[in-house]
């Protein structure tokens, strides 16, 4: 299978990169990719979709089996680049790329919440774009700056394990 991997932070160190490192280990019988979504114009209707980053995240979007979205909660929501990449991919409205798609959420915060308001967002947003959701047990990770080390590997064995059962689950989603 073919999974396109988005995150919703792109700075040093983010604990969104680094999940989508060990997602990508854990799926390594599969084919992953990794947008840079912050190379992304902001959305406007003015602005055709010929731009060469706008064009291949479509084409990533249009191959893939499914979406994994692994984001922070910035404000109580998602980040400004994640909803820029899904408002860009979501055009025409009601036939884009993310309409039937399957998508699964993995959201994280240093805070005990673990990003549960984003995660109600993305579920809102991606519904509005007709992709198809994973209904599972939230994968939503708590203190995330304690199940990384300094190098960015991840150390926390249950998050490992947590992970590996939520892509299962989202393979086997896919499949039916």
């Amino acid at each position: 299978m073919k999974f396109l991997l988005l995150s919703g932070s792109f700075r040093k160190n983010s604990y969104s990169l680094g999940l989508l490192d060990v997602i990508s280990e854990l799926l390594i019988a599969h084919q992953t990719a990794r947008p840079q979504l912050d190379n992304l114009p902001f959305y406007s209707d003015d602005i055709e979709i010929n731009d060469t980053a706008m064009s291949a995240l479509i084409a990533q979007i249009e191959d893939a089996d499914g979406i994994i979205v692994c984001t922070p909660e910035y404000n109580h929501s998602i980040p400004a680049v994640l909803k820029n990449a899904i408002d860009w991919a979501s055009r025409p409205a009601f036939n884009s790329c993310l309409k039937d798609k399957p998508v699964t959420f993995i959201t994280q915060a240093v805070s005990p919440v673990g990003g549960a308001r984003a995660q109600a967002h993305l579920k809102l947003v991606f519904d509005a774009c007709l992709s198809k959701l994973h209904n599972s047990h939230e994968m939503m990770i708590a203190g995330i700056n304690q199940k990384f080390n300094a190098e960015m590997q991840l150390t926390d064995d249950q998050t490992r394990q947590r992970l590996q059962r939520h892509l299962d689950g989202f393979i086997q989603f896919i499949e039916c």
